[in-house]
């Protein structure tokens, strides 16, 4: 029985009899009866089916403070109520970080985790999760954007979750100010110098502090390489190094000229915005739900419409960008003593992020969908234009963080190394050697 300390809240969830019948047939087997001898904790018996008891913070779950969240997380459970013979979930809300879910999946308390990006080689490498590959096919898959089921893959060959949301950066430009978003940096200079020298104010914000979110897909699609196959890090070789100081004198050259505020240099998502706010600014970068969280409760209603979104700009080289595509997943546990309830855990994990229940949950935690056809058939995403410009973006170059344990240290010394440039603390060379010291140092000590 589950002993750790989350709080757990039961919901009875049915899994559609086809589908579930189907996934047991694909692994071979059939639901136990009360007369097979299984513990009962593993198998329950009558119409309640077979449990599956699912790991997920409270903001991602029906019992979450905002009523939206509730009702949407909670219409997810619902569809499943008209098959009783289907399986029945039971949500365990609490804190859920990564040595929590893999206690929890250790100790065998859980079947199914919601789990971040970032967590899910360690789970897959060591063989925690279901290969859900096994259990469906192609066609059940296709609507997903493939970079997800590539990167999913790329860890071992196998498929042990699906991705439910995700994000990316994207250019936000003031259309009364800006005609046309640039395209290109040497463009984007040209519109900031321009809006500098004509009205005093500032044609472009960036938050450095998160350069690597927006700067890193464009880094590979650029032919950089920040790993090798073993995943040591190799950005800082060669043409790597070179292609990462230039991206790095771009925004330096940007302050340096007072193109952008000062501020930029050590600025969060949420740091920069009050110029934006204050009409001071007339293009941004920011995550792609900048528009609901930042813009609707911050700007008056008659503005809102102002705003429109691009991709962000890119080397003048480049003929296209990659997109850093972060998000959360949802992962059916491995089982192989009780089939059944693996079976059940990933019709679970199909289900909760299948193209009715991602547009649901992700409409109310505004997060971006990862199946294609939730831009072409929801309402919501369909006549939005932040939405779609965010869909195209990620469809055509969509680009998720390397699954190697470094990357989070590679991704947090960018970051530092760009505010230290940036104000002045050090120059790109310092800056870059003091990066490559830290995450050397890290990356020796979790190899």
């Amino acid at each position: 029985m589950f002993k750790s300390p989350f709080a757990k809240r039961t919901c009875s969830i049915a899994i559609g009899a086809a589908v579930f019948v189907t996934l047991l047939a694909v692994h071979g087997c059939s639901p136990q009866s009360p007369s097979q001898e299984a513990p009962v904790d593993e198998v329950l018996t009558g119409d309640e089916g077979v449990l599956v008891r699912y790991l997920v913070p409270q903001w991602a779950s029906s019992s979450d403070r905002r009523v939206d969240r509730q009702i949407a997380f909670q219409s997810v459970i619902d569809t499943f109520n008209s098959d009783p013979n289907g399986a029945r979930v039971e949500e365990i809300t609490g804190v859920v970080n990564q040595a929590s879910v893999a206690q929890a999946i250790g100790e065998g308390a859980v079947d199914a985790v919601w789990i971040n990006t970032q967590w899910y080689v360690s789970l897959v490498s060591g063989g925690l999760l279901a290969d859900i590959d096994q259990y469906v096919s192609d066609e059940e898959l296709f609507d997903y954007f493939d970079w997800t089921l590539t990167a999913l893959r790329s860890v071992d060959g196998t498929l042990g979750c699906l991705w439910h949301n995700t994000d990316t950066p994207l250019l936000f430009y003031n259309s009364r100010r800006v005609r046309e978003p640039p395209k290109t940096w040497t463009e984007l200079r040209q519109i900031a110098r321009q809006v500098r020298s004509e009205t005093g104010k500032y044609g472009m914000s960036y938050p450095l502090r998160h350069w690597s979110q927006f700067n890193m897909g464009l880094f590979k699609a650029a032919g950089g390489d920040i790993v090798d196959d073993t995943g040591r890090p190799i950005l800082f070789e060669g043409e790597n190094r070179a292609l990462l100081a230039e991206m790095l004198d771009f925004y330096a050259e940007l302050l340096a000229d007072d193109l952008i505020p000062a501020q930029n240099a050590t600025a969060s998502h949420a740091d920069h915005l009050p110029g934006v706010y204050a009409d001071d600014v007339y293009m941004f970068v920011s995550n792609s739900n900048a528009k609901i969280r930042s813009l609707e409760p911050n700007l008056p209603p008659n503005e809102i419409d102002d705003w429109r979104a691009a991709p962000i700009p890119m080397p003048d080289a480049l003929d296209a960008g990659k997109y850093v595509a972060g998000g959360w997943l949802i992962c059916p546990v491995r089982n192989a003593q009780n089939p059944e309830r693996e079976a059940a855990a990933v019709a679970w994990a199909l289900h909760a992020t299948g193209a009715r229940a991602n547009t649901t949950t992700n409409k109310a935690g505004a997060w971006l969908p990862t199946r294609r056809s939730a831009y072409d058939v929801d309402p919501f995403f369909k006549s939005d234009p932040i939405q779609q410009t965010a869909s195209s973006a990620l469809d055509q170059g969509g680009w998720p963080e390397p699954f190697v344990p470094i990357y989070p240290t590679i991704s947090a010394a960018l970051n530092k190394a760009m505010s230290k440039i940036g104000s002045g603390q050090a120059t790109t060379e310092q800056a870059l050697n003091e990066a490559e010291a830290e995450i050397f140092r890290q990356y020796e000590a979790v190899r």
